[in-house]
């Protein structure tokens, strides 16, 4: 009983400090709050917003603000997701030599040939960074359905 009460405990902390390092990296960024739009987390900073997609990542995530118009920003970035967001992904893992120029930059390492790694979508091009992957992407579904 002892030992499952340490567990929880430690587990606890493990959760708390992910959740500081989250808030941590969001304030270096420069978030300063975050939007729903569609269904779709938006962090929101005083000059671009970030598509929150995780464990997905994509290309083009970023969007710079105009005109101070926040929610447009939103607008014009998740219609740029629409390829990702209605994707039935089709992984493959990352091998060919071009694909590990982006293996390093994603991991900061490259790993065995045989070890797990980020594995890239054929038809979309998103690339998923963690265990399980993502098995459709998200669908989308007419405003207010």
């Amino acid at each position: 009983m002892e030992k499952e009460d340490d567990l929880r405990e430690q587990l606890e902390k493990l959760a708390r400090a992910v959740l500081e390092l989250e808030q941590a990296s969001k304030r270096a960024l420069g978030i300063v709050r975050t939007l729903e739009y569609e269904g779709i987390t938006f962090n929101v900073s005083r000059s671009f917003v970030i598509a929150d997609l995780a464990p997905l990542a994509f290309f083009h995530l970023v969007e710079h603000i105009e005109d101070g118009d926040t929610v447009e920003a939103v607008a014009r970035l998740y219609d740029r997701l629409t390829p990702l967001l209605s994707c039935r992904h089709d992984w493959t893992p990352l091998r060919r030599a071009d694909d590990e120029q982006i293996r390093v930059i994603v991991t900061g390492t490259v790993p065995a040939p045989a070890g797990p790694g980020p594995y890239i979508c054929k038809s979309c091009t998103a690339y998923a960074l963690t265990h399980p992957l993502p098995t459709v992407g998200r669908t989308l579904d007419p405003p207010n359905s």
